[in-house]
């Protein structure tokens, strides 16, 4: 039975509000990078996974939608889904949404890497944690996409 989608709630503080009234977009990828990476716990690759391992993911590539505008105390929703991993990469969609009138606000497509902190290479994932993604991915594969969603970050870039 697949699992739903990593998600939390939250409120945007009237702090990140910008000149013309609206959440600033650099809160936006903060959102995401902040609550995205304690979801990303649920999925194996969050803050206790770098604890015991000296590895995590390093954040290669994103691309943000700003899909429409959020105000001050609008209640969001933050969702995590794995669209594709490899050895060392992992791809994820963030899906932001304003719950109190249900619109999706922001998506951020985050690609990363894999690395050994002591390094600071790139390194495999460990094989059990690799399939967990993978069978992570083909779970979310099986939930509906945002309408309009259309993913622009391969896993891999040319070769």
């Amino acid at each position: 039975m697949p699992q739903l989608l990593p998600s939390t709630t939250l409120t945007v503080d009237p702090a990140w509000i910008d000149a013309y009234g609206h959440l600033n977009a650099a809160h936006y990828v903060g959102i995401f990078d902040r609550v995205g990476f304690e979801l990303l716990a649920q999925v194996g690759v969050g803050l206790d996974y770098t604890k015991a391992t000296r590895c995590g993911i390093y954040t290669m590539n994103v691309h943000v939608a700003y899909l429409r505008e959020v105000l001050a105390d609008d209640p969001l929703m933050l969702r995590v889904r794995v669209l594709e991993a490899d050895d060392k990469r992992l791809l994820c969609l963030m899906e932001l949404t304003q719950t109190r009138d249900g619109y999706l606000a922001a998506t951020m497509e985050q690609l990363s890497l894999h690395v050994d902190l002591e390094t600071r290479r790139a390194k495999p994932f460990p094989p059990d944690l690799a399939r967990r993604l993978a069978d992570t991915a083909a779970e979310h594969a099986a939930k509906p996409m945002p309408v309009g969603y259309r993913r622009l970050l391969p896993l891999k870039g040319p070769r």
